[in-house]
């Protein structure tokens, strides 16, 4: 796990790497981008994005912004933002996320949700008035 510097992945930075080499088992905790080439075991959580490389694997909870799948989940994922499954992602479990996006070749396996982007409007039960009518009677003829 690399701590304290940053790799730049396209446009993302990335503030924690576990590595090809690397396999870990525990919680993982950080309010920076957080990417797994190796594998993990236990609990992600981060205000940022986690991004699960083709060689990753992670079996556990995770919990974060974004999530960006090229490799193996099994467990319960949260994105309070965007799930996205690239052609080479197997994720199998619940999904709770604001949008899905599944490339062709991606496997899902499960059940997902979809949940409110904006954390205020969550549990708010929309209100709906029926509308007033006022009928005035049909003329004979």
């Amino acid at each position: 796990m690399k701590r304290g510097s940053t790799t730049e992945m396209g446009n993302k930075k990335i503030d924690t790497l576990i590595g090809q080499e690397s396999s870990l088992t525990g919680r993982l905790e950080s309010s920076g981008t957080i990417r797994v080439d190796g594998k993990f075991e236990g609990d992600i959580i981060t205000k940022s994005d986690l991004v699960v490389g083709e060689n990753g694997q992670v079996s556990g909870k995770v919990k974060a912004r974004d999530i960006t799948v090229a490799g193996l989940i099994k467990g319960e994922l949260e994105a309070s933002g965007k799930l996205e499954l690239v052609p080479t992602a197997v994720v199998e479990g619940e999904a709770k996320m604001s949008l899905l996006v599944v490339e062709e070749g991606a496997v899902f396996q499960g059940n997902c949700q979809q949940i409110p982007k904006d954390q205020k409007d969550r549990g708010k039960a929309l209100r709906i008035d029926t509308p007033k009518i006022q009928a005035s009677p049909v003329p004979e003829k």
